[in-house]
């Protein structure tokens, strides 16, 4: 967020003369224990983007101090201070001049990364006490959200997980697996080869599965992210570069039956071996030992074919 500083000197010398209001705070040096506070009430109250400022080195009735203090000094101090708030917060000072005498004045705008806290966090890193990272930090933001605290706890483990776009469902592979989760987004691992693909929290409904003793996510409104995109690509690659017209038939009436046998003239029996090959239709054998065998979508693709079969057979 750029910090904005439309001040000028002499706005910032009114604003020190005139009374105290939620957006103008004035502190002497020895109130050093109330700076860091006061910038961190600012930050986590201005409105975002809107300056306001804090004035050290300036008594209550609006008059720089004196004796003079050393003010690069005092800067210093106050950007030591301001080390120890987390998130950081951002800040410009400025050495304000008045009738021969020096204050500062440290503007201070309403901040979009809050909340912010006058003190870091800290966790545990084995048998040690560590400052919190900023990817920690959200993490312990996220906690407090109910939906984003509950999938935390099962980082790393296997979900039920089915999306869908419109009346059409799809479940995901059994093994897929939550990866992270923080209180904007849940990110998740379908193959070991895919990478993860994330989706807006507001898009994810919590269920159980009963069956398998675990988290179920419903995802619905799938957005089109660049995974998606080049699924969508390949596939139409397919489609158009080594399927036939007759194959694209084959695969339409394959999406409205489910399956079909292998019982097919060997120009069919040649586009559903393409489509095998390339992972759009599996051939499995019917449980029970009869020894036949049939083709059926995979599933995984199953939403893609069914978009772009119908487009390509217009």
């Amino acid at each position: 967020m750029p910090v904005i500083v439309d001040l000028n000197e002499d706005d910032l010398l009114s604003r020190m003369r005139n009374f105290e209001d939620h957006l103008v705070e004035r502190k002497t040096v020895k109130d050093e224990k109330d700076w860091k506070r006061a910038a961190v009430a600012f930050a986590n109250s201005a409105p975002i983007g809107y300056p306001a400022i804090l004035y050290i080195g300036v008594r209550d009735n609006g008059e720089i101090e004196t004796p003079q203090k050393d003010l690069e000094e005092i800067a210093k101090k106050f950007n030591s201070h301001m080390q120890k708030v987390y998130p950081r917060i951002a800040y410009v000072p400025k050495v304000l001049s008045s009738a021969g005498h020096q204050a500062l004045a440290v503007i201070i705008p309403g901040s979009e990364s809050r909340p912010h806290f006058a003190g870091l966090a800290y966790v545990r890193r084995g048998p040690e006490t560590v400052d919190a990272s900023e990817e920690q930090f959200a993490e312990l933001i996220a906690q407090r959200n109910s939906k984003a605290a509950f999938l935390l706890q099962w980082t790393g483990k296997n979900l039920t997980v089915f999306t869908r776009m419109g009346d059409d469902e799809s479940a995901w592979p059994n093994d897929t697996c939550l990866v992270d989760c923080n209180q904007f987004y849940v990110s998740l691992q379908r193959y070991l080869h895919e990478p993860p693909l994330s989706f807006p929290l507001s898009r994810v409904e919590i269920n159980f599965d009963n069956m398998k003793r675990r988290p179920q996510l419903e995802i619905s409104d799938v957005i089109r992210n660049a995974w998606t995109v080049e699924v969508e690509r390949t596939v139409h690659r397919m489609l158009t570069q080594v399927m036939s017209r007759d194959g694209l038939l084959l695969l339409n009436q394959l999406l409205k039956v489910g399956k079909v046998e292998p019982e097919m003239s060997s120009d069919a029996q040649q586009q559903m071996d393409l489509a095998a090959k390339h992972g759009l239709v599996r051939r499995e054998q019917e449980p029970g030992g009869s020894q036949r065998t049939f083709y059926l979508v995979n599933p995984d693709y199953d939403a893609v074919l069914k978009k772009l079969v119908t487009q390509l057979l217009r």
